[in-house]
């Protein structure tokens, strides 16, 4: 049986201060909300990428960011193909 995955595009700052989306392929079990994505990203794909959070129910709002297009928890947030997540400076 595959593993059923999906693409996310995470924004990103280069050192020369472009900001260009990374394209990343995370695995999907039905559940996985923004949070566990960019965890994902981080420890097996790209430890540049970086995110805040702390109680991971939706209380503390420090994962707050721009989930396409608009400000979201991502603890919160059920992550889908072909979404784009940004800081939640960007595109706000």
């Amino acid at each position: 049986m595959s593993e059923k995955t999906i693409t996310v595009a995470i924004r990103s700052c280069s050192i020369d201060g472009t900001r260009n989306y990374r394209e990343y392929v995370v695995p999907l079990d039905g559940k996985t909300n923004v949070l566990n994505a960019l965890e994902y990203v981080h420890e097996h794909l790209d430890p540049t990428v970086s995110y805040q959070s702390s109680c991971r129910r939706g209380v503390c709002g420090a994962c707050l960011m721009t989930i396409n297009g608009k400000k979201r928890l991502a603890c919160e947030t059920i992550v889908a193909d072909g979404m784009k997540i940004d800081p939640l400076s960007e595109g706000t």
